[in-house]
């Protein structure tokens, strides 16, 4: 008596659906049902793809898997082996979260969301039923995950941690770009990808607030050292709990205080003022171009000298000793 091959008891979430009757009788039926395809799969390969409606097993009705059986004997008068894989069409969503390395060597934990179809459902048997083994949809489920979630931490490791903290729209659809043609060769459509959250250690989170502030890299390593000081003293032998505490801000203003100092130094060096005349020069000038005063010695005991020959100037002299100069 003919057979009648049907997915029975489809519910919603299921993917992948193999008949446990691979002996096929000619005149048998194949029932798909809508938004479901029915693929016929012998020796590692996907033949005939059935699409929604009922159908019978004739010759004139499946002709990929007639053309492989004509090369045996009487293949129209007697049964076949081959399996019935039934596949859905519909829209899928699924989850998926793991840990992770930014490309500054931040630890990241993620989650996030995909939604895809299978549209080529020839290639997804091939692909995910034949090559993986994968007979029903827990299998099919927990494959598309893990390959989200390693393909996750393969590219998220492209990307600063904090790129991936302020722009993760952008860094989802990067990623996407990189996983469609690759998911598309399975038969499967990827219809959208989103990274709903990240997170990485507290300390990062410092780390990332402080560079949001505008704090340099240094500074960053000076806050760490107060912070480590002031924890430190906290915990030891006679000192209050509130010692850390208390200590804290008061070496943050010194660390900006100093900090501020140096940057004066730095800018009060880069020229010197001439006592005598005012005129700016190089701090490594010995004496003043426009008027001869020597230069890195205080006002009070300042030398003058001739601008015209060098010679010393005594104080209350009006003119040169030496060549006669009228002194200004």
């Amino acid at each position: 008596m003919p057979e009648v091959y049907e997915w029975m008891g489809a519910r919603p979430g299921d993917i992948v659906y193999r008949h446990p009757d691979d002996r096929i009788i000619w005149g048998s039926q194949i029932i798909v049902k809508q938004n479901q395809a029915a693929i016929l799969f012998k020796e590692g390969k996907a033949y005939d793809v059935l699409t929604p409606g009922r159908h019978f097993i004739t010759t004139k009705n499946i002709p990929l898997i007639t053309k492989f059986l004509s090369r045996l004997v009487g293949y129209d008068r007697t049964p076949f082996n081959a399996e019935v894989i039934f596949v859905s069409t519909s829209d899928f969503k699924g989850k998926f979260g793991g840990r992770s390395q930014t490309m500054d060597l931040a630890p990241l934990q993620f989650h996030g969301e995909y939604f895809w179809e299978v549209k080529d459902p020839s290639a997804f048997v091939m692909e995910i039923v034949g090559n993986q083994q994968i007979y029903d949809s827990t299998a099919a489920t927990d494959y598309l995950r893990s390959f989200f979630v390693q393909t996750s931490i393969s590219n998220l490791s492209r990307f600063k941690l904090i790129q991936v903290m302020q722009q993760l729209d952008v860094v989802s659809e990067e990623i996407e770009k990189v996983i469609y043609p690759e998911i598309n060769r399975w038969g499967i459509n990827l219809i959208d990808l989103k990274y709903m959250g990240v997170d990485t250690t507290p300390e990062y989170r410092d780390r990332l607030f402080w560079m949001q502030s505008g704090v340099n890299a240094d500074k960053i390593l000076t806050l760490k050292t107060v912070e480590k000081s002031s924890e430190h003293l906290g915990k030891s032998d006679g000192a209050s709990l509130g010692v850390g505490m208390f200590l804290m801000p008061e070496l943050m203003k010194q660390a900006e205080k100093s900090t501020k100092s140096s940057a004066v130094v730095t800018e009060e060096q880069a020229v010197v003022t001439c006592p005598n005349c005012g005129i700016n020069t190089s701090p490594a000038a010995k004496f003043c171009p426009g008027c001869g005063t020597q230069m890195g010695v205080k006002p009070k005991n300042a030398l003058k000298f001739c601008t015209n020959c060098g010679d010393k100037i005594d104080p209350g002299e009006v003119f040169c000793s030496a060549c006669g100069v009228k002194l200004t």
